[in-house]
């Protein structure tokens, strides 16, 4: 090895396949946080959500909800995301270094797909101004998969997280119309990811720094955007954290509601691996001039996922029908860039992504019909902002944009014991360019359009116990 300083100069490419490919899904998937949490909510599209306290599910949306439950009861979930998205190609291209030629590989496919998410709420009364209750859910998760011949691979092939939040919690009734409820929240947050290595860049970078002849690299094929030749970066990572949750549910007048609940955001410190699959004649190079790139080492991450307050109404018109309102307030201003430490910072300097997130809101409104004693008829409408300010921003990773929700669903009562909530929604996205330009030497520039829209089915059985 010569010196440090082409050593540093080559690993700025790596920084965006490795920084990039670990955050830009950990945020997303945040900017996509999941707000099925239950069931019987999403044939409202989740309006009045903090308000209702139908069922356990209010340990998540609003624990003092948990007071209005009369008999102990259990609440399992279950829901599937069915996300279609797809990409077309509108000039990606290389980094200008290379002459910002295009990046040659498939420029149409279809990177969606079908994630399941489960919940299970359990709620008791210790006394009759005392009730806990306890939540397991999913309130960050998603993933995305392209081919690896695609022509964005050096920003994204495979996208994978989840974020598992277990929560305990406690209502407390201050007199007949108002009731107050806490909780803890312990976060598992795992996140798999990956990305192509494009070997021929690297190998033009260690030339430029005098490492390496020119010729060792074309006669080997190593030029930039060769997918044959391409190496791979797989990164891992996973996080513990705490956080805590609080309601209040207030009954000014018989069949009316007001709740309102905040959920305090989750600072994620993340541990992780990179680990590389190098091309042989590259990881021979490599080896011949002793560099660290490429080496198997530690990552670490910081991901502070944003709080959110949720201001909720329903009201009974009469003995039918009930009305429903909603507006959720989520501060992803507080990522405004995600950075990524090397273990190995000897030679890789922290790699910076700026993300410039804004903060979100998300209306909705919906109506529930009481068809019989049995049977309840559902419906509602939604409307949510997305945090990516411009096209600049929005990574290959969840390509996502402003929803429009449609929501539809019922409750029934099989018994006195036994209730089955299902309900379905189409959230429809605008078509979504992306324009993003890697902020790291060797990146590419990836230039196209999502069409994207989801189908969301729920179903949820809640058993009340004597």
């Amino acid at each position: 090895m010569k010196n440090l300083s082409f050593v540093c100069s080559a690993m700025s490419g790596v920084a965006l396949l490795t920084g990039t490919a670990f955050y830009s899904q950990v945020v997303n998937a945040g900017g996509f946080a999941l707000i099925e949490q239950g069931a019987s909510g999403m044939g409202n599209a989740y309006a009045g959500a903090s308000a209702l306290s139908r069922d356990a599910s209010t340990v998540w949306f609003n624990p003092a909800g948990m007071l209005e439950l009369k008999d102990p009861q259990v609440a399992v979930a279950g829901h599937v995301l069915d996300v279609t998205s797809n990409f077309t190609d509108r000039g990606t291209t290389l980094n200008p270094l290379f002459d910002a030629a295009p990046v040659p590989g498939v420029g149409e496919l279809d990177a969606g797909g079908v994630t399941v998410l489960p919940n299970l709420y359990y709620v008791r009364s210790i006394n009759k101004d005392l009730s806990f209750g306890f939540g397991v859910s999913v309130p960050f998760g998603s993933s995305t998969e392209y081919t690896r011949d695609w022509v964005g691979r050096y920003q994204a092939v495979e996208s994978a997280v989840s974020v598992i939040d277990f929560n305990p919690s406690i209502a407390y009734r201050i007199n007949e119309k108002v009731n107050i409820g806490g909780g803890i929240s312990v976060q598992a947050f795992n996140a798999t990811l990956g990305s192509a290595v494009d070997s021929g860049a690297v190998c033009a970078s260690l030339f430029s720094a005098g490492a390496v002849p020119l010729a060792d690299c074309v006669n080997a094929g190593l030029v930039a955007g060769n997918a044959a030749v391409d190496g791979y970066a797989d990164i891992s990572g996973d996080s513990v954290a705490a956080s805590f949750n609080l309601g209040i549910l207030i009954k000014p007048r018989q069949g009316t509601r007001l709740g309102l609940a905040y959920r305090h955001g989750v600072d994620h410190e993340l541990d992780g691996e990179a680990n590389f699959t190098n091309n042989e004649v590259l990881a021979g190079l490599l080896a011949r001039i002793q560099s660290p790139l490429f080496a198997n080492q530690g990552v670490t991450a910081q991901a502070n996922l944003p709080p959110s307050t949720m201001l909720s109404f329903a009201h009974e018109v009469n003995d039918e029908l009930e009305i429903l309102a909603d507006a959720t307030f989520t501060g992803w201003s507080s990522l405004p860039e995600l950075r990524i430490k090397f273990d190995n910072d000897v030679v890789q300097d922290d790699s910076v992504n700026t993300l410039g997130y804004k903060d979100v809101w998300r209306v909705s409104a919906g109506f529930n019909y009481k068809q019989s004693d049995a049977l309840t008829l559902r419906a509602g409408f939604a409307y949510d902002e997305d945090p990516v300010p411009s096209a600049q921003r929005r990574t290959p990773r969840l390509p996502g944009n402003e929803r429009i929700w449609l929501a539809f669903g019922l409750g029934y009562e099989i018994n006195d014991r036994m209730g089955l909530d299902v309900g379905y929604a189409r959230v429809s996205l605008d078509d979504t360019p992306i324009d993003n330009e890697s902020e790291s030497t060797g990146g590419t520039h990836i230039r196209g359009v999502y069409e994207s829209d989801i189908n969301l089915f729920s179903a949820q059985l809640t058993y009340k116990f004597n």
